[in-house]
């Protein structure tokens, strides 16, 4: 004798089939987007990447010192002018500044 069917529990299976059914795809989904994400990241990587770097010379180059023979040669100020921009010092007699605020 074949078993009574009950709507509400079959109709709340279903749905519960069809909810499973759309996490595992939108897990799927998100596992594609992620990996497609990291090989990006990846490829930015290896095209931000120095691959060889170019070895400075320590000569001089004489086009460059014949241009700027003074390049790498710090010029310094004379006494007299490091003198006349010192700041002059303020009087030591003054009082300090006091801000006084009542509410």
């Amino acid at each position: 004798m074949p078993q009574p069917i009950d709507l509400q529990t079959e109709l709340g299976r279903l749905i519960a089939v069809d909810r499973l059914q759309q996490v595992a795809d939108r897990a799927s989904l998100a596992a594609q987007q992620r990996v497609a994400a990291d090989v990006q990241q990846q490829r930015v990587g290896l095209e931000t990447q120095v691959q060889q770097t170019h070895a400075k010379s320590e000569e001089v180059e004489p086009e460059m010192r014949r241009k700027n023979p003074y390049m790498g040669r710090r010029r310094r100020k004379p006494e007299a002018e490091t003198k006349l921009e010192e700041k002059p010092k303020p009087p030591v007699d003054i009082e300090p500044h006091q801000l006084d605020i009542t509410v």
